[in-house]
């Protein structure tokens, strides 16, 4: 029993270009969020490291740096792709 099986090409939702854009934001998120970990205080001792600049302000913009390249890679549309919708919008 033979059955003929068609191949569909499959197209996916995103290029290669806007995988990567997501993946190395990603990469920088969890690069941020490893910035803002670290031990905490307790009612026994109190660390100053928890208000240090790097926790307060490097982390937080180097997460939001990882969400705008998300929302960037999401949005990314290819050169040629652009020229090729142009082109057939003319004709």
């Amino acid at each position: 029993m033979a059955t003929n099986l068609k191949r569909t090409d499959h197209t996916t939702l995103f290029g290669r270009t806007n995988y990567i854009i997501i993946l190395l934001a990603c990469m920088t998120i969890a690069v941020g969020l490893f910035l803002m970990a670290g031990d905490g205080s307790t009612e026994q001792a109190f660390q100053a490291d928890i208000f240090s600049k790097r926790r307060i302000v490097v982390a937080p913009i180097v997460c939001l740096t990882g969400y705008l390249g998300i929302i960037i890679g999401i949005l990314w549309r290819g050169g040629s792709k652009m020229l090729q919708l142009t082109n057939e919008t003319n004709h």
